[in-house]
């Protein structure tokens, strides 16, 4: 005989299911959504924001991880260092805490060594003083070369 009990709690649980199933494609379909506009709007954008002092552009990143071609946008006196404090902040271990100083005085761009371990490097050259900075000017700090891109 039909009995109407069982075949209820069937379908009951063919639609719940179902209905797992579907919820399950719902969620992976909106995973799927937030990645896809993420990825659009990381495409998208612009490097790093151009600020009007100028920026440093990693041309060399020897064994540290930074990528070649990061931005590291100048503020007018930017410190490079290995703390959080620094405005430019790498995780070297060649670095000094605060290793250099980049300051802007009256239009002219000026690179100091912080008496850091390692020194801080122009162009090739050891920065034994305040030494003035051009753009495509390469500084070495610790295994990072960075070089001076000017707006």
């Amino acid at each position: 005989m039909f009995d109407i009990a069982n075949l209820s709690i069937s379908v009951i649980m063919l639609l719940l299911r179902v209905a797992v199933v579907f919820l399950l494609y719902f969620f992976l379909w909106q995973v799927l959504r937030v990645i896809t506009h993420d990825l659009r709007n990381a495409a998208s954008r612009t490097p790093a924001s151009r600020t009007p002092y100028g920026q440093l552009v990693v041309t060399s990143a020897g064994q540290t991880g930074i990528p070649v071609g990061k931005v590291f946008p100048l503020s007018p006196v930017t410190v490079i260092g290995r703390t959080t404090e620094a405005e430019i902040a790498m995780n070297d271990s060649f670095l000094s805490n605060e290793h250099a100083r980049l300051e802007l005085r009256n239009g002219v761009w000026l690179l100091e060594d912080l008496n850091s371990t390692n020194g801080t490097f122009l162009n090739g050259f050891e920065v034994r003083s305040s030494t003035e900075l051009h753009a495509g000017d390469v500084v070495r700090v610790g295994r990072v070369e960075l070089q001076l891109v000017l707006s």
